[in-house]
């Protein structure tokens, strides 16, 4: 069984345009725990970015750091984009309005499914997306009331 954690992929992989710890980050501490973590070259912390203001956080707890760095568990990014994307699949297919950070698990699911097919998949879904509506009326319903 593979275990596959989506962190916040955001523009895109430079310092300061994503959250996405594991996927880019190294070690280094941050409130006293040592972990993975969003850095400049000085060791200092830098800005994160994330549609999804739960996700937009320069470290990871040390479970996660530890279960990237034995191998339990794969992690990738799903950028802004992937994220909001699933949201609206989900919103269409599913009547489920999903919290955009559990957006992020669904985007990655769908490139798995894409690269396995007839497999199955377990998603974790947390939270709702009620929550989100601020940030999704600013992005995705701005944009399908566009058009586009």
């Amino acid at each position: 069984m593979e275990i596959i954690g989506v962190e916040a992929g955001g523009r895109g992989a430079g310092l300061g345009q994503n959250a996405a710890t594991l996927v880019y980050g190294r070690p280094g501490v941050l409130h006293g725990t040592y972990s993975m973590l969003l850095q400049d070259s000085a060791g200092q912390i830098q800005e994160t970015h994330s549609v999804s203001a739960g996700l937009d956080y320069p470290g990871v707890g040390p479970e996660h750091a530890l279960l990237h760095a034995i191998g339990r568990v794969r992690y990738e990014a799903a950028d802004d984009e992937d994220a909001l994307a699933a949201v609206k699949e989900c919103c269409e297919y599913e009547g489920i309005l999903p919290a955009i950070e559990s957006a992020h698990a669904l985007a990655g699911a769908r490139r798995w499914a894409a690269r396995h097919p007839g497999k199955r998949v377990l998603i974790g879904l947390s939270g709702r997306g009620d929550k989100d509506m601020p940030t999704l009326s600013q992005t995705l319903i701005a944009r399908l009331e566009a058009g586009s």
